[in-house]
Parts: structure tokens; sequence; C-alpha cells
């Protein structure tokens, strides 16, 4: 009994010099920081373990929307362009997008008119004062030159028949023009002479009826234009329009009235040139067919 008692106080004493042995070479190896863990590890503690693995612990994200811009801030997004298709040429077609400037020998046929307005009268019959006016409309066939990159001067016969209430008196007019000015590829602006000839015309003519007057007649009219044009080409021909505003000196008889002097001019211009754009178009294709 007494034996059993010293073994079991040496084996105690035994554990405790290890546990001092273990306790003791602990510091030592974590003061120093080359040393390499190997073998079996030292005890963890795992508060610490558990306190770093909260803190690394990542949490779930929010997706949240940014704040709208203003109105004034917005970048306005613009659809892409595709890429210019290239228009073929090689038959001697002409590519309606670009804009060329006017060909040096045009030709121009039109409608042109124009109105001067005249005396007037009182009726004794029906005690009206009736108003005269004298309003060709004239088949125009021009021919027209371009210079100097932007200059123009244009030549035109104009002939038709008055259509106002004075064409018993005067009902053929012949008017040749002359204009000079500036052309551009759309707009226009000329300053014409013109001479208007009342070709046909006779003093005390009226109209058929039992109410009507004897209509003024006038002579020698020469006539000073500014004229305003638009050209634009549609389907190959150039389609143009005129306004022109002048005035023109006439000898004037009507009853026993008799003076020369100048009027308010009105003249409007509504036809199309010929370039000779077609022409041109057929012979490209008909050699391009030649070619082997």
């Amino acid at each position: 009994m007494i034996r059993e008692t010293g073994t079991g106080q040496v084996g105690v004493a035994v554990a405790l010099g290890f546990a001092a042995l273990i306790l003791t070479s602990v510091p030592a190896q974590a003061a120093e920081p080359s040393a390499e863990l190997e073998g079996p590890s030292a005890p963890l503690d795992t508060g610490a373990l558990s306190e770093l693995h909260s803190q690394l612990q990542l949490g779930t994200p929010v997706l949240t929307a940014p704040p709208a811009m203003p109105a004034m801030l917005q970048v306005p997004i613009l659809a892409a362009r595709g890429k210019p298709r290239e228009f073929d040429t090689s038959k001697g077609e002409v590519d309606p997008r670009h804009r060329a400037r006017p060909r040096r020998h045009r030709f121009r046929l039109a409608i042109h008119s124009h109105w001067v307005r005249l005396t007037q009268t009182l009726n004794p019959q029906t005690n009206e004062t009736e108003r005269f006016h004298y309003a060709p409309m004239h088949l125009d066939l021009a021919y027209q030159a371009q210079f100097l990159k932007w200059m123009m001067v244009r030549v035109a016969l104009g002939v038709g028949g008055n259509v106002a209430n004075t064409r018993n008196a005067m009902p053929v007019s012949i008017f040749p023009q002359l204009y000079l000015g500036y052309q551009g590829k759309v707009a226009g602006v000329a300053f014409g002479y013109g001479f208007d000839w009342t070709a046909a015309a006779g003093d005390g003519r009226s109209a058929n009826g039992s109410f009507t007057l004897e209509q003024p007649v006038i002579r020698n009219n020469h006539v000073v234009t500014g004229e305003f044009s638009v050209t634009s080409r549609i389907d190959k021909v150039a389609l143009t329009f005129a306004l022109a505003v002048g005035g023109m000196q006439s000898q004037l008889t009507h009853f026993a009235e008799a003076n020369k002097r100048f009027r308010f001019y009105l003249g409007l211009h509504a036809g199309v040139f010929f370039d000779g754009t077609r022409r041109r178009e057929k012979r490209a294709l008909k050699h391009a067919n030649s070619r082997p």
C-alpha cells in the first residue's frame, strides 16, 4: 500500500515536469518570427479565430439604382448612322444626292405671265366703275449661258395671248427679254429688260355685250425688272420658279386719255431646264456596254 502511493507521487511529479517544459518552450517559439511551425501544432485559441472570422466575413450586396440626372445634364444617345452608300456612276448616271454647279449651256422652257394695272372707267349704263388690266400668258423659250463660274446671261422669247379684260383690244403679245445676274446651285438673282409688243392691237374695241366699255391699249412697252429664282434638280430635270418685280413704261390710249408713264409690273415664271444630262447618260451607257 505504501509502495503504490510512492509510485503515484512519482508519476504526478513527472507529468508536472513535462507540462512545465512545454509551457516554457511555447513563448520562446512565439518570440522568434523566423521559426517554422513543424510537427504537431500548439493548441489554438478558438475565441480569437471566431472573432477574426466574423471580421473577415462579407455581407450580402444590395443593388440600388443611381439617382436620376437633371434633364439639362443628360447626354443624348444618338443612333449610329450607317455608312453612306456609294452611287454607281460608271454608266454615266448622275448622283442626285450631290448638287453640282449649273452647266455652261442650258435651255429653258417655261410658262411666263405678267400683270399690269391700267385705267378705270365709269360705266354710264350701270353706274359701276370698271378697272382694266393687262395680263398676257406666254410660252417662253430661253437660252442661258454660265460664265465666270457663278454669273449667267439669259436670252428669252415669249409668245402668248392676253387673258385679262383687255384681250379684245390687245389679243397677242410677243415678249423678247434679256437677263444678267447671279446663278448658284439653287438660287439666282438677275436684272432684266424686255420689250412687250402688243401685236394686232386696235383702239376702240370692246367685248361682245350690251353693257361693255371700250378697252384701253398700251404700246411701246419697255419692261425693267429684278428677278429672284429657285432651281432644283428632280429626276434629272432642273425645275425652276421665278418671281419678277419691276416697272413697265408704255403709251396708253383710252377714250380721251393718253399718257406715257411707268406702271407696276409683276411677273411669274415656272419651267424646266434642259442641259443635256439624259443625252450624256445614254452616251456613257452605250460606251460602257460596248466595252468587253
